[in-house]
């Protein structure tokens, strides 16, 4: 059955809004280390323990989109939601593993070069999200269902409660000072975390009472279900182990600690206009049939297009840039000047994003998970070498050695997904029948 750009826009919107409300909780942390003591160091700190976490975190990110192709009924949704237990008790471990003091100085100070002044503070902050991982999973898989089950209406107000939550221990601690500003981000984070995981579940309960209990022409057993994850969980795992690279990147360049307490503030900015193009892969998931595959394809196209022009235009007027990280980041007079440039580079993230976002729901749609594994092991290996090139050839400040990479590796991993779906596009005209492998 056909569908129009309306009503993939209809279904899209309240996912675009999700993706904005996350999108916008991370700079409204910064912005609150910034405005409390030692801001320089504390953005360093706070940045470093976020991107371990999400590094722990990666096997459960893609229960939002696996939930969304597969929980087509209690049956299928109870083997997923075993999947998400194992990961649960996995990320949690792991996480606390790292906390073990020996440990972490191996992993943050000799491994991923963390300047030594931001050790204890960097420990303390990621002490505190234990259960970031086990929320942030089991909120994207009642999400998922959510989805699946045409209630894509809830899926905002999960975020709304969650960023409510979060907002509400930022000024609690802005206001008391009951803690360092990398430790209250930290805690703003897990409190948040949690109560959307919450909230998620009282949501999608009733949805899930109400799926049909028998066999569905497109079950899988636990076994292929597991087969089918896996590859999601390795894509996720590898694309937030970006950050810590990155961070270890941004110190073999000039201005280590500076560089470090920047990039924290400049990836979310570029991800409020990305996170809206990124929402379009659960949309395709859900709605994906051969003959839509224009329509899906056009529609995707204009909203890569449309957040590229809005990022070009509010670069280009300084007063809202400055308003942004001035009024509202109160970024550090001295961090001000690498803002520009580092905007720059990464101007065309939000369409490289939607893009990949548009392969990616499309592969996963027809069950071929293991191909975005490949084109995210490209945009790892690309950035590892421009990484090592540029830090090698160069003298720059880090977070520009970051900019570089990220965006280069991003361009990488379109090419492979673009050229391997007109590869697919020539082949769904032969009528050849996609199955799981």
């Amino acid at each position: 059955m056909k569908i129009t750009k309306r009503q993939l826009f209809s279904l899209w919107l309240p996912l675009a809004i999700m993706n904005l409300v996350m999108a916008s909780e991370q700079p409204m942390v910064t912005g609150i280390i910034s405005r409390m003591g030692d801001a320089v160091n504390q953005l360093a700190a706070f940045g470093f323990s976020f991107s371990l976490a999400l590094l722990v975190e990666g096997p459960v990110i893609q229960m939002f989109s696996a939930a969304t192709a597969v929980s087509n009924n209690q049956s299928s949704y109870e083997k997923l939601h075993k999947i998400m237990n194992f990961l649960a008790l996995a990320t949690t471990s792991i996480h606390l593993i790292l906390l073990i003091p020996g440990i972490f100085n191996f992993v943050a100070v000799k491994a991923l070069n963390l300047p030594e002044q931001l050790e204890y503070d960097a420990y303390i902050s990621f002490a505190l999200m234990p259960t970031f991982s086990l929320a942030v999973g089991y909120r994207r898989l009642w999400q998922g269902v959510m989805i699946k089950c045409e209630r894509t209406d809830l899926v905002p107000y999960v975020m709304y409660i969650r960023l409510v939550v979060s907002i509400s221990t930022l000024l609690l601690g802005l206001h008391f000072k009951f803690c360092s500003g990398a430790a209250l981000g930290s805690l703003a984070l897990a409190t948040g975390t949690a109560s959307g995981a919450i909230s998620a579940y009282f949501y999608a309960r009733p949805l899930i009472k109400k799926m049909d209990i028998g066999p569905y022409e497109e079950d899988m057993d636990l076994k292929n279900m597991i087969k089918f994850y896996i590859p999601l969980a390795l894509t996720s795992w590898i694309t937030l182990g970006v950050r810590p690279l990155l961070n270890f990147g941004i110190t073999l360049g000039q201005n280590p600690v500076e560089s470090l307490a920047v990039w924290p503030v400049v990836l979310p900015y570029v991800f409020l206009y990305s996170s809206i193009t990124q929402s379009i892969q659960e949309i395709i998931v859900a709605q994906y049939q051969e003959e839509r595959r224009k329509t899906i394809i056009d529609f995707s196209l204009i909203i890569s297009i449309v957040m590229t022009l809005l990022y070009f235009i509010v670069f280009a007027i300084k007063p809202l840039w400055n308003l942004w990280f001035i009024k509202i980041s109160n970024l550090p007079t001295e961090l001000l000047p690498y803002i520009p440039l580092s905007l720059f580079i990464m101007a065309i993230n939000p369409y490289l994003t939607g893009r990949i976002s548009l392969f990616r729901g499309i592969l996963v749609a027809r069950r071929k998970t293991k191909i975005i594994t490949k084109g995210v092991t490209i945009n790892v290996c690309t950035m590892l070498i421009v990484i090592t090139l540029v830090s090698l050839t160069t003298k720059i400040p880090g977070v520009y050695i970051a900019c570089i990479a990220y965006m280069i590796a991003f361009v990488f991993e379109f090419m492979f997904l673009k050229n391997n779906a007109r590869e697919r596009k020539l082949q769904s005209k032969k009528k050849i029948i996609y199955s799981y492998k």
